[in-house]
């Protein structure tokens, strides 16, 4: 179909308002999108709430990561907005955690653990202790909405910050400090290969990197760093980590009968070993 040129004077004219919003500028739409999706998930009610919690908490942990990109330097607004969104992602860290024990058990039954037998007693266990976390949870916030209101809230607080001083060098020299910041947490890890709080340092960081990469795939493909397994070991040691979860559910106050905690307790430990093999800190 023959274009007019009215219609292609329009075409220009759109690339050129793209081309002239700084990246800055890109990163905020971003940030506001990732917010308001936020406050959707955790809108989601019945068995989907658990799913919109964690889908809530990666909304939140990529805004930040797009904070530090965009808002470089201690300090600062972003900072600030930063922090608070790391508290808000911290207070429903159990939940989460209540469903990740499950989705650790369901991955054990998949891959034809040694304990097929024992395993439905121990979802059915775990998930009498998600439910009942959950309850708690809505009785002092009911249908999460004092959360969803904070959110709301870090949206304003968006719109005060100077989104237009981030130019591609600052959010190259962001990006540069991440992948220097997961490096250095990877060699500690490998260096005390014992050391739980070493391999969790690691995981955020490498996890923030990654997020950053994702980020930047979108508004700036060409300040994107080549690291073609960053995701494949920012999701290794999120498994590892749930594995992590489970050993802590096997001690005191955990919700699974003595008889099964031996067995799990083998599981996880078997599994850490494989998924921190395939994460060395080096790469």
């Amino acid at each position: 179909m023959p274009h007019s040129k009215a219609t292609e004077g329009n075409c220009c004219s759109a690339q050129d308002a793209l081309a002239d919003r700084s990246i800055g500028q890109r990163l905020h739409d971003l940030a506001v999108a990732d917010l308001l999706a936020a406050e959707a998930q955790l809108a989601r009610s019945g068995v989907d709430r658990h799913e919109g919690v964690h889908q809530a908490r990666k909304c939140l942990r990529r805004t930040r990561a797009i904070l530090a990109l965009a808002q470089p330097g201690p300090g600062s607004r972003g900072d600030l907005l930063g922090a608070a969104l790391a508290r808000l992602c911290r207070g429903l860290s159990t939940l989460r955690d209540a469903q990740a024990l499950l989705d650790m058990l369901a991955r054990f039954g998949q891959e034809g653990a040694q304990i097929p037998a024992m395993l439905p007693d121990a979802i059915a266990a775990a998930k009498v202790q998600r439910d009942a976390m959950l309850a708690r949870f809505l009785l002092r916030d009911p249908d999460l909405l004092a959360r969803r209101q904070r959110i709301a809230g870090f949206r304003a607080q968006l719109e005060r910050l100077d989104w237009k001083r981030s130019g591609d060098n600052d959010v190259a020299r962001a990006m540069a400090r991440s992948a220097r910041r997961a490096r250095k947490a990877g060699r500690q890890a490998r260096k005390h290969p014992r050391d739980s709080k070493a391999w969790h340092r690691f995981r955020r960081r490498l996890r923030r990197l990654n997020q950053q990469n994702s980020v930047l795939a979108e508004v700036a493909p060409g300040l994107c760093l080549r690291l073609p397994a960053l995701e494949h070991q920012a999701k290794a040691l999120g498994e590892a980590q749930d594995c992590q979860l489970l050993l802590a559910r096997c001690a005191r106050r955990s919700p699974f009968a003595p008889a099964l905690r031996p067995a799990l307790r083998q599981l996880a430990r078997q599994r850490l070993q494989q998924l921190r093999h395939d994460s060395p800190g080096d790469r």
